[in-house]
């Protein structure tokens, strides 16, 4: 909730003193109000108002005091446009620009194991993959998956729906090669980011922590990343201890620990941090713990930007003054 109301846009007002001229208007619908009370507003009277009632074309106290509320809410806003109202943003040059970011996805055969509450670990990282890429608008991102080989799904990129779609289709048969090689994977997201201008960049690595083919090393890669400024932020989906899990040879998964301790030293190299989930909702926040990283990162200096109201307001005050005056001269005519 705070960071909703950090981010709601001020109001600068260009000549404030126009809003002396309210209090004005609040003592004219005051007067008006005692001299309706006291009966002292002058009218003439129709003969026949009864039968007019009794046809139905009295209106309801609600709806005809519609055309004074409508001439006051007029005056109001005529006023506030007067004051050439501004809204006002601040926002991190950073945060204006956005960052680059890309997701590096492993589809290998492991990550079809289900436990994740019932859920394959692939579907888990596509889940919050996509709500990632959805509620970053500034930013660009891109996608790389990999198996025995690593693949650029999707360049960098600010058509995030596409982005997303593409997430959704993401299947292990989208590479044939076995194996899950994370630093070949790792160094082509790097060098889609070496292109990038921007001065803010990251890789989000969502894998099960088995690193067993492929010519690079993560450790290798992490040494690019750093020449390029670039943060890697490994997520291990295969959080799984090493005494509860045998190899293909029957032997104890001893290597779990050792990829887990690669990839926190991708981590710690790179300046990112590593994180190890083992159910949808870890999963999630470890993917706001990221998001709220990357904005502490990018507080540089502020920019303001300004967008005037003058017009959409006049627009408002014709509009609501051209209603008025229809409502007044038509079903809300007032006799007398």
């Amino acid at each position: 909730m705070q960071e909703w109301f950090a981010h709601m846009p001020g109001i600068e007002l260009a000549e404030p003193w126009w809003l002396l001229l309210l209090p004005l208007f609040f003592f004219v619908a005051w007067y008006r109000e005692m001299r309706d009370r006291l009966g002292k507003r002058p009218a003439i009277l129709f003969p026949g108002l009864e039968q007019l009632r009794s046809s139905g074309f009295a209106a309801g106290r609600l709806l005809r005091l519609l055309p004074q509320w409508l001439r006051w809410c007029t005056l109001f806003l005529s006023v506030v446009a007067l004051t050439g109202p501004h809204l006002l943003y601040r926002q991190t040059e950073a945060e204006a620009m956005g960052i680059d970011v890309m997701l590096v996805l492993d589809i290998s055969e492991s990550m079809l194991q289900k436990d994740f509450a019932g859920e394959s670990r692939l579907d888990a990282a596509k889940d919050v993959a996509r709500n990632f890429v959805l509620h970053r608008p500034n930013d660009r991102i891109g996608l790389v998956v990999f198996r025995g080989k690593g693949y650029t799904q999707c360049p960098l990129t600010l058509d995030h729906e596409v982005l997303a779609m593409l997430i959704d289709r993401l299947s292990p048969r989208v590479i044939q090669d076995e194996g899950t090689a994370i630093g070949t994977a790792v160094l082509i997201a790097i060098n889609r980011l070496k292109a990038s201008e921007s001065l803010h960049k990251a890789v989000i690595l969502i894998t099960d922590g088995e690193n067993n083919t492929g010519e690079v090393g993560p450790a290798t890669a992490a040494g690019f990343a750093v020449e390029s400024g670039i943060r890697i932020y490994p997520i291990n989906a295969g959080v799984i201890s090493s005494a509860d899990r045998l190899d293909l040879s029957g032997e104890k998964g001893s290597h779990t620990v050792m990829d887990e301790e690669s990839l926190r030293g991708v981590a710690r190299i790179t300046g990112g941090r590593y994180f190890a989930v083992n159910d949808p909702a870890a999963f999630d926040e470890t993917m706001r713990a990221i998001d709220r990283l990357e904005k502490k990162r990018i507080s540089g200096s502020i920019m303001e930007r300004r967008s005037g109201l003058f017009t959409r307001l006049l627009l408002t005050v014709l509009a609501l003054l051209f209603l008025e005056i229809l409502l007044s001269n038509t079903r809300l005519l007032r006799i007398p």
